[in-house]
């Protein structure tokens, strides 16, 4: 007889655990569906957003029986930062990516503005996609006695420019402006410089400032931190920088210099030679030079990139709106065997001896050569196709935005 009890207690026991066990791994079936349904859904979200790329600075929200949602949408850098969130009976997925405008079929591969003269090709220039060139068109000639070598003056198609170039978003540059005068500095109580340093984009953005110069050497600095100079930082080839912003008048980028990053100044961008800045990195110059010497023009360009350098991402100078822009100053320089591979937009003059893979826009081409200057000059230069088909670019107005880098 007790034998028979231990038996059916062992029994219950089984069953028991049985039931247990089922239902558990039920509750766990349950809740990793709503796991990846919140995670489906918050996709969802944000690629709905990418169809109107409009800053939101305060947080969209809508509730009902099932589900709760967020996003926000702010400028970082030359890209928007969107973010997502679904929450699921309690279980919240949440996507961030920086995302910008998507590229179409005309999208110019040249932008040279309409301004009463043609572009000039000199050397080994070569022009490959779409060409908006100024109504008088393109033209071949010689500096020095080295003439043009191609075939044709250009591979592609050619249209007419407007005489501006194609226009950015004001939200935008008022961004640039605002983070440059210390918007970012104002919001939050700024952190020491480490020697690692690690912030995810789902987190609140972490500041670090200084009004001193600041020198970045052998630091491992990653995601959405901001570092921030009254005066100058300088990047040396120790330094490990991952999807970092930098903001200073000036910004220096020494020899082989590898990395992510995205640079905001206000006076001058220096990248020194043989570094790689990978996607989604970018230089801006929001100029804010007063020139009053008459020789400025001799000075060095406001943003220079050395020979043998990729930067995979966006080149920027934005004018200064309060001064008369200097026709034969050389506002962007990039130097032989330089590679972009994405844009470069140039509300001034640009001397491009490099190549740009993607898409250059510029009020004139400029080239120093033999002790002249010449005025819409494209020496030894070529812009080609950007091999990237999914490349994500600059918040131009009136575009439709896709998914430039998935953050964490």
């Amino acid at each position: 007889m007790q034998f028979a009890i231990l038996i059916s207690v062992l029994v219950a026991l089984l069953l028991g655990a049985f039931l247990l066990l089922t239902h558990i791994q039920s509750v766990f079936r349950i809740k990793s569906q709503e796991l990846i349904h919140a995670f489906e859904q918050s996709n969802v979200l944000l690629f709905k957003t990418l169809d109107y790329p409009t800053v939101v600075s305060d947080t969209i929200g809508s509730e009902s029986e099932t589900k709760i949602t967020k996003q926000t949408a702010s400028y970082h850098g030359a890209w928007l930062k969107q973010y997502a969130e679904v929450s699921m009976h309690n279980r919240k997925a949440a996507r961030v990516a920086f995302t910008g405008s998507k590229r179409s079929d005309k999208t110019p591969n040249l932008y040279l503005a309409n301004t009463n003269s043609p572009l000039v090709v000199v050397g080994n220039t070569r022009l490959e996609g779409n060409s908006y060139l100024p109504k008088q068109g393109v033209k071949a000639g010689n500096i020095s006695g080295t003439y043009y070598q191609g075939n044709s003056l250009h591979y592609g198609r050619a249209l007419e420019s407007n005489e501006s170039l194609p226009q950015v978003q004001q939200e935008w540059i008022k961004y640039i402006e605002d983070v440059t005068l210390g918007a970012l500095i104002n919001t939050t109580v700024s952190v020491p410089l480490e020697k690692e340093m690690k912030n995810s984009y789902h987190n609140s953005v972490q500041i670090l400032y200084d009004t001193d110069p600041i020198f970045l050497e052998d630091q491992n600095i990653t995601g959405n931190i901001v570092i921030q100079s009254g005066s100058k930082i300088v990047v040396g080839p120790g330094s490990q920088l991952t999807d970092v912003l930098l903001i200073a008048p000036m910004i220096i980028v020494k020899n082989g210099v590898k990395g992510s990053f995205q640079s905001i100044a206000t006076k001058r961008i220096e990248i020194g030679k043989s570094c790689h800045l990978s996607y989604p990195s970018s230089a801006i110059l929001l100029d804010k030079n007063i020139v009053q010497d008459k020789q400025a023009q001799y000075t060095s360009p406001n943003i220079n990139i050395s020979t043998r350098t990729v930067i995979e991402g966006a080149i920027v100078y934005l004018k200064n709106t309060n001064a008369k822009l200097n026709r034969i100053k050389t506002h962007v320089m990039i130097a032989p065997k330089v590679e972009i591979v994405g844009e470069v937009y140039c509300e001034g003059n640009a001397d491009v001896q490099g190549a740009i893979l993607g898409s250059i826009y510029t009020h004139q081409y400029i080239a120093r050569q033999s002790g002249s200057v010449y005025l819409n000059h494209l020496y030894n230069g070529s812009v080609l196709i950007n091999p990237v088909k999914d490349y994500s670019g600059l918040p131009f107005v009136n575009a439709t935005n896709s998914i430039a880098k998935w953050l964490y």
